[in-house]
């Protein structure tokens, strides 16, 4: 009984975004909100990136404060920032294909069901 509930209200579900997807527009919007997500986990991927490059004593500054009274060179910062940049700009650009991919996928128009 509850099997068959639950059968029926996920075909009920899956019937108005079958009908939907048929929209370009609605498709379109979907592929931007699916292409903001992946940025935005992207985002937080990469910034996590330099915790687990860090050792343990450079995650928690209060750790060795005075090994870490001279700061890091300039030199050191840059070539951090650069490689930060990098891998950003590449997890986007991974973001930014499937995005792609996506909207070609919305802008193929839709086979009729009866077949050829």
């Amino acid at each position: 009984m509850i099997r068959a509930f639950v059968l029926a209200a996920l075909c009920a579900a899956a019937l108005p975004s079958a009908w939907a997807a048929e929209d370009a527009g609605f498709c379109k919007s979907m592929c931007g909100s699916e292409r903001q997500e992946c940025r935005a986990t992207a985002r937080k991927a990469t910034g996590n990136d330099d915790l687990l490059e860090r050792g343990t004593v450079e995650k928690n500054p209060f750790a060795n404060t005075a090994s870490h009274a001279q700061g890091q060179s300039e030199q050191m910062r840059a070539a951090d920032q650069a490689s930060f940049h990098k891998r950003q700009s590449e997890r986007y650009g991974v973001c930014e294909d499937k995005y792609l991919r996506c909207t070609r996928t919305c802008s193929i128009p839709a086979k009729p069901a009866g077949g050829a």
